[in-house]
């Protein structure tokens, strides 16, 4: 009989056990570039919420998102008298010392060697930090308080200021040839979710807005994760985490590139502006007078192939310093993506704009055939629009497959097309200044 007593009681210890809810293991990032008295309203609504949503045996562990830096662990222990908001913070007064602590000490970024963004955070580092130095067996979740825009003075070519998004090419590549690359690191954010919570000052509309919240959904899930949250309201953030919820549904894809660009977004100002794409097009040709030097020209492609990736390519004067996907800003103008009805990260429709007076007859434009495949060629159409008005002509790449980029050198210097995929397009042709036809490309 004694026998038996035990081992009911053992079953249901093991019963109990099985039923117990595990504790939750979350991890929350800060940042150190912004004004302390920011700082320090968002500790406060830190300490309250984990004290009132961690429970006996939970944990969280505190760090600097910036320099990825440990600043505590705040953990209930677990007995019930600590189901008590004030036993929580009392028991934890060192860790919340060290949080008010970093908050005084923030502040904005105002000098060489620091982020230019308000609020900066490395986002891949800080997950990869969390990814590796603290695995966890059970769902839990991550919380970064910043910026959604990577800025590293030392990573200033992927810098996400002004208006840039990483192309989907980055997610191709490992972390040791871009900060975003993810390659190798399908399970490294496994049983994460990721919450990102920022002042709602960084975007520069909704359509910027999108393209971030897109890409960083992208490298999360590449990792194994979800982005479960993406958001300027902190208690929503918070309520969100308590509920455990996932990710919203969504139809991000990854697009088939390598490509290493970070893609110009075009400002708020200059996208309300109809498009070169939706301009009536010119027919009366112009003088060979009137192309000498021209104000505010702007030059873009279009092509028929989905799942083609061309790249535009302008130089406006012999020597000077051309405009592309790995050039998206000079002194004399910009290159930019243009998402249109159905936006994509890697195969936006391209664009060159110039700040400059131009001579159309020594601009020099190419077109590359990058990635993907065509049976018989891509078509497309190229236009320039200049003093109020816009002219178009079709064009062929005869190339039947992308080939990277390979002669884009020799295409430059030479101004003639070093491969069949390589077009060099003549202005004057496109304006009618010389007779045209068709453009299809050339060795």
């Amino acid at each position: 009989m004694k026998g038996l007593s035990v081992s009911i009681l053992l079953l249901l210890t093991l019963f109990g056990m099985a039923n117990q809810a595990p504790a939750r293991d979350m991890a929350i990032g800060l940042s150190p570039y912004q004004n302390a008295d920011v700082a320090e309203k968002q500790i406060k609504s830190l300490v309250e919420f984990l004290a009132e949503s961690l429970e006996p045996g939970d944990r969280c562990m505190l760090f600097d998102a910036y320099h990825v830096q440990t600043l505590g662990i705040f953990a209930v222990p677990d007995k019930a008298v600590y189901r008590q908001p004030k036993a929580k913070v009392q028991a934890n007064r060192q860790v919340v010392a060290a949080m008010i602590q970093f908050a005084r000490t923030a502040k904005r970024p105002d000098g060489d060697g620091e982020p230019s963004v308000i609020g900066a955070i490395r986002i891949p580092q800080a997950l990869r930090f969390i990814g590796q130095d603290y695995p966890v067996m059970q769902d839990s979740d991550v919380i970064l308080l910043g910026s959604p825009l990577y800025d590293d003075p030392k990573d200033q070519p992927f810098s996400m200021r002004p208006n840039h998004i990483p192309g989907d090419g980055h997610l191709t590549k490992a972390r040791n040839v871009t900060p975003y690359g993810i390659k190798g690191q399908d399970s490294l954010l496994a049983k994460r979710r990721v919450h990102i919570a920022f002042l709602d000052n960084w975007k520069q509309d909704d359509h910027h807005s999108y393209f971030v919240q897109r890409f960083w959904t992208l490298f999360v899930e590449g990792q194994g994760g979800q982005l479960s949250s993406f958001t300027h309201d902190l208690p929503t953030l918070f309520q969100r985490v308590k509920s455990n919820a996932a990710s919203p549904k969504h139809d991000y894809k990854v697009e088939p590139t390598d490509k290493l660009e970070m893609i110009l977004m075009r400002p708020p100002t200059v996208r309300r502006q109809t498009s070169i794409y939706e301009r009536p097009v010119s027919t009366a040709p112009l003088s060979a007078e009137a192309v000498r030097r021209v104000s505010n020209v702007e030059v873009g492609i279009t092509w028929e192939c989905g799942g083609c990736d061309l790249d535009l390519y302008g130089q406006h004067a012999p020597g000077a310093t051309p405009l592309w996907f790995l050039r998206t800003q000079t002194k004399d103008g910009q290159y930019f993506k243009d998402f249109r009805s159905s936006p994509r990260s890697a195969n936006g429709y391209e664009t060159l704009a110039y700040h400059v007076p131009v001579d159309l007859n020594h601009l020099l434009l190419a077109v590359n055939f990058y990635n993907g495949s065509s049976p018989g060629g891509v078509k497309g159409e190229v236009r320039i629009s200049l003093n109020g008005q816009t002219y178009a002509m079709p064009f062929h790449v005869l190339a039947q497959e992308g080939n990277g980029g390979v002669g884009r050198q020799e295409t430059l210097t030479a101004r003639q097309a070093n491969n069949p995929a390589w077009l060099v397009i003549d202005p004057m042709e496109v304006l009618g200044v010389r007779s045209s036809s068709t453009v299809v490309s050339q060795r």
